[in-house]
């Protein structure tokens, strides 16, 4: 079985342009949203006094229009991933399961993920909200993500395979393979196959240590 993991910031939900419109609308008026690039840090132009300051206008403030409202980072994202999950049933080298996983998520932002959830229809049977990285260390064969604190913990693992979404804050990080997007890498061909001759190998591999 190929077990990948897909981050939802950054990869499915465009978390970005959700905090630098709702940045504006409290903080800065005069923040010009549209030369900003939306794959680039949020919280470089989207600055606050203390980080209690940040926390409560992410937590407390607005978790539903942060995480419930924001939209996918490409229109036809959520059709494209639907019927790639149909496609992955008739992958006949291996079982595919793939689930979500969104960090450093706490009471009404999870409640409002399920709503984002639900409203792009997606048919990913799984979501997790670990706590911490460590909680997702060895769950997954396979990390879709474009964050870097998950890139940089699972590119150095030489039993993940790591693949970056590309974007500004994930530029210097390393990673087994990148696309620019999503669907992108949903609608490589050949990534499949790359990820099943992966854990087979790794397999192979740990079968041939216990030896």
């Amino acid at each position: 079985m190929i077990k990948i993991g897909i981050e939802l910031n950054h990869v499915v939900r465009n978390i970005n342009k959700q905090i630098l419109k709702y940045y504006k609308k409290d903080y800065d008026y005069s923040l010009n949203i549209e030369d900003i690039d939306e794959k680039d840090d949020a919280f470089k132009y989207a600055k606050f006094d203390s980080l209690t300051d940040k926390n409560e206008f992410i937590y407390i403030d607005y978790p539903y229009e942060l995480y419930g409202c924001a939209k996918t980072m490409d229109k036809d994202l959520p059709m494209a991933l639907n019927n790639w999950l149909s496609e992955l049933t008739n992958y006949e080298d291996d079982e595919v399961e793939v689930s979500f996983f969104s960090l450093n998520e706490e009471a009404l932002t999870i409640q409002s993920s399920f709503f984002f959830l639900s409203k792009i229809g997606t048919r990913v049977r799984s979501v997790i909200f670990p706590k911490t990285i460590e909680e997702i260390n060895g769950k997954y064969d396979v990390v879709i993500a474009g964050s870097k604190e998950i890139l940089d913990f699972f590119g150095n693992n030489n039993s993940v395979y790591t693949i970056c979404i590309s974007n500004i804050m994930n530029k210097d990080c390393k990673f087994n393979d990148r696309y620019d997007s999503l669907i992108e890498a949903i609608k490589d061909e050949n990534m499949l196959n790359v990820l099943h001759d992966f854990v087979n190998n790794k397999i192979k591999k740990v079968v041939t240590d216990g030896e």
